[in-house]
């Protein structure tokens, strides 16, 4: 009976996605967390590059503005979440069996753990750990590194589907 109602639910949503500006609509938002999230994100990860305890006595106020992008970027990455789960709810068929999708998936998961790791190494640099430096530009890094990957696993995702 409950897979015959999500069945059901999953068809009807399909074909709303399908024959409807909802498709449209779906994807603006998608790409609206993208730009909003990642773009934030990728320009937080230039400036954190340039940042280093020989920047002066500036880099604490520096740190404080980048640590304020992290809204942004949650609340981009959200949105991404949201919009993805109903392009993929539109193709589950599709998109449970591509090797793509669920490479896309894992970045995403890497994405997030490294933010957790930025959280956690920007913190340690507020505490004066100057060991945490390596670290803070490595998440930044990984950081940018992910974005684009993501980015270009959602480009093959959208030429293969």
């Amino acid at each position: 009976m409950v897979s015959i109602t999500v069945s059901q639910l999953l068809a009807r949503w399909a074909h709303l996605y399908g024959h409807t500006p909802v498709s449209a609509t779906v994807t603006y938002f998608h790409l609206v967390g993208i730009l909003v999230g990642g773009g934030v994100a990728v320009a937080a990860d230039r400036a954190s590059l340039r940042l280093s305890p020989a920047t002066g006595p500036d880099w604490r106020t520096e740190l404080d503005r980048l640590a304020a992008v992290h809204r942004w970027v949650v609340g981009g990455l959200a949105l991404i979440f949201a919009s993805g789960v109903l392009m993929a709810l539109a193709q589950v068929g599709t998109f449970g069996t591509s090797v793509v999708f669920w490479t896309k998936m894992g970045f995403v998961a890497l994405l997030i753990g490294n933010g957790y790791a930025r959280l956690r190494t920007e913190m340690a640099l507020r505490r004066g750990s100057v060991a945490a430096w390596g670290w803070f530009r490595r998440t930044s890094t990984a950081s940018l590194v992910l974005w684009f990957l993501i980015l270009f696993a959602g480009a093959l995702l959208h030429s293969t589907s």
